[in-house]
């Protein structure tokens, strides 16, 4: 229980004024002795036991309704949850709000999402319990925090809004902590509002046991974690993918693929429902396709549009009926004419390069051009950053220029994959952002299979047939361990080998990819070469990524830098959005700026991670002032509500019970009020 009126609880020793009034009472009559009134002490005695009880019980009804008397003016509220903060406001209040497409999922009948739920909640919050000095707010989407004037201007700022970007709650924890240390705000109160998102939390990532210390080292700092982790039954999302044109005659198609997402309580809710109308846009042109649906999804490969063969290049929408969340009911895309796909293969050893060309250099789709070049080190400042998609490094890994040239590649959204070089650096300290290579070491028997790998989604995810690649069937004989400084970097791994080393691993960056991989192609090293089909799907689809920022259609997963230089790009659709231009690159819509198109949506995390467990959850946060507030949306009930009027009514009652307990008690007609009783004949002697 918390208290908004604390300093009123000072005022509780007043509960022993009925006791002092009693003892003052008490000394106002003077005790006579009478010799004739001896005979009634036996008498009393005998009613002393019940006498005496009574008066405790008066006397305790009396205090009681003092004591509620004071509780109601400290007006209490109903959350034992928000005592461990300390019975006053704090000095400073942080919230770290979850901006991502999944926490748009709202109640139909309200229209309220996860988002907009649990800020207005938050805001009901603070005002009735103050929330110190400062108010400071640190999205997901910019990480920045951002000190906000008044609550009302809370609900209104452009960046409390949804976005079609995903989050990331260590980094806006890291935030936190930049922030606190800088300002030094005392005790502080961090409200996270999340939906517990896999990849939104990342429970795994390096980051969490320096997180974890960091925040045990400050003093009164508290945190709390609003939680909407249920999902919303019955949601469905659509991705388009591999949009291409395909010249047919005189005639042009688009061609593309449509997939549904759906999460199994939806499906079996609405199981009745097996047919979706998919509304298709082309360049305003609005075309309707249904798709069967299962309790996983759909899925419509090769769908082809007729399109103006005049048409090179132009945007695209598709859109579902209403459901449960808005966000992942459209997806947008664009389409140009195909460019030649080039990569870039820096090695010293032509042995290795060639396994990397023969790779690279047949395009895996049709109408797509590839060219792969083999350059020395020696070469690398011949090449034309602007022109490559993918660069794969067989190298020591650079440094100064070069390295810096690589960031930017990647940042531009090229791909880059870091192979180990088979001579040892020189001086044991060549590294890249963090990244170095460990020495050689071998592997027999069954200790050279991979134990696992992601299969999800990334460079080994299942086939568009939906079956599985034969990573397992792969051997690795020679690794190298691929070391990283844990606090740097968070590292998603995407195959491990039997003794639990990374045998390819990606770097999550802003924008374009970044991959180690711990062995080489050829025999000595791996059977990568030589079983062939993992090693040409995992080059292709790097290809294919690191191509898509260099076509003057592009497709990119939201992000704060998804448009260099927001200004320069015109908002196309959604028409009437209003987005300001800092928000550009954070809305799902379609930009263009001369003859480049981009379609900025959500990112694939956002339509397949499930929810992290709340143990899992609550794990991260072991030896902190911690506490989770489940939440859901369409519960009306506040987060803190005053029961004042619990303690009204029980003074009420405690007065009543005293006034019972005070009325006088009826006597039989042979007894009298602490005299003797006397007959008739008696009485009659007497007068």
């Amino acid at each position: 229980m918390s208290f908004l009126s604390p300093l009123v609880l000072a005022t509780l020793p007043l509960v022993a004024l009925p006791i002092i009034i009693h003892l003052i009472h008490q000394r106002r009559h003077n005790t006579v002795e009478w010799a004739a009134m001896m005979f009634l002490v036996s008498a009393e005695r005998m009613n002393k036991g019940m006498a005496r009880l009574r008066y405790l019980l008066i006397m305790l009804m009396r205090m009681l309704a003092v004591a509620a008397i004071i509780f109601v003016c400290s007006r209490p509220m109903a959350s034992g949850w928000l005592s461990r903060s300390g019975m006053g406001k704090p000095d400073a209040t942080l919230i770290l709000l979850d901006r991502s497409a999944s926490m748009g999922a709202q109640d139909i009948q309200t229209g309220q999402s996860k988002r907009s739920t649990g800020l207005s909640k938050l805001a009901e919050l603070l005002k009735k319990r103050g929330y110190g000095n400062q108010l400071v707010l640190i999205d997901s989407a910019s990480d920045q925090a951002q000190t906000v004037e008044s609550l009302s201007d809370l609900l209104d700022l452009p960046m409390v809004a949804g976005t079609a970007t995903s989050a990331d709650v260590p980094q806006m924890l890291e935030a936190t902590l930049v922030y606190l240390k800088a300002n030094k705000s005392g005790r502080v109160d961090i409200w996270i509002c999340s939906d517990l998102q896999q990849n939104d939390w990342d429970a795994n990532s390096g980051r969490w046991p320096v997180i974890r210390e960091q925040f045990g080292q400050l003093k009164g700092v508290h945190l709390f974690l609003l939680s909407y982790a249920d999902s919303p039954a019955g949601n469905l999302s659509v991705r388009v993918d591999n949009v291409k044109l395909q010249p047919i005659g005189s005639q042009t198609e688009l061609v593309l693929d449509l997939t549904l997402k759906s999460d199994k309580s939806g499906a079996e809710a609405g199981s009745n429902i097996n047919r979706i109308p998919v509304e298709l846009t082309v360049n305003n042109v609005k075309s309707v396709v249904e798709m069967e649906l299962d309790q996983q999804g759909a899925s419509l490969q090769g769908h082809r549009i007729p399109i103006d063969g005049k048409l090179r290049s132009g945007w695209g929408q598709a859109s579902l009926p209403g459901d449960a969340n808005p966000q992942d009911n459209q997806f947008y895309f664009t389409f140009s004419p195909p460019l030649v796909r080039k990569a870039i293969i820096v090695t010293d050893q032509p042995k290795i390069g060639t396994a990397f060309r023969r790779g690279l250099a047949i395009s895996s789709e049709l109408g797509l051009q590839n060219m792969a070049e083999i350059i020395s080190t020696d070469g690398v400042a011949g090449i034309d950053w602007g022109e490559t998609g993918l660069l794969v490094w067989q190298a020591l890994l650079p440094g100064g220029l070069v390295a810096e040239q690589i960031a930017s590649f990647v940042k531009a959204g090229g791909v880059v994959m870091f192979f180990p070089p088979t001579q040892r650096e020189a001086d044991g300290k060549s590294d890249f952002f963090g990244y170095n290579w460990g020495n050689w070491q071998q592997l027999k028997g069954e200790s050279s299979k991979v134990s696992w790998w992601r299969s999800d989604a990334d460079l080994l995810s299942h086939a568009n047939s939906g079956e599985s690649l034969p990573v397992n069937d792969l051997r690795t004989y020679q690794y190298r361990a691929i070391n990283h400084d844990m606090s740097a970097w968070s590292s998603s791994v995407l195959a491990r080998l039997s003794d639990d080393q990374s045998l390819l691993l990606r770097v999550p960056t802003d924008r374009g990819s970044l991959y180690f991989s711990a062995t080489l192609p050829t025999a000595q090293f791996s059977s990568l070469e030589r079983d062939g089909v993992v090693f040409y799907i995992m080059l292709q689809r790097a290809l294919t990524d690191g191509c898509r920022a260099l076509a003057f259609a592009a497709q990119i997963d939201a992000s704060v830098d998804a448009l260099p230089n927001p200004a320069d790009w015109k908002s196309i659709a959604p028409v009437g959005t209003g987005a300001g231009i800092s928000q550009r690159g954070l809305q799902a819509g379609v930009y263009q700026n001369g003859d480049y198109w981009t379609a900025i949506n959500r990112s694939l995390s956002e339509d397949i991670s499930p929810s992290t467990p709340v143990a899992s959850v609550d794990a991260l946060f072991d030896g902190l002032s911690y506490q989770r507030i489940d939440d859901a949306v369409g519960d009306k009930a506040s987060l803190d509500n005053e029961i004042w009027r619990i303690f009204l009514v029980l003074m009420v009652l405690a007065l009543i019970t005293e006034a019972i307990l005070c009325l006088p008690e009826t006597k039989p007609e042979h007894q009298t009020d602490g005299l003797a009783t006397v007959d008739r004949g008696t009485r009659q002697e007497f007068s």
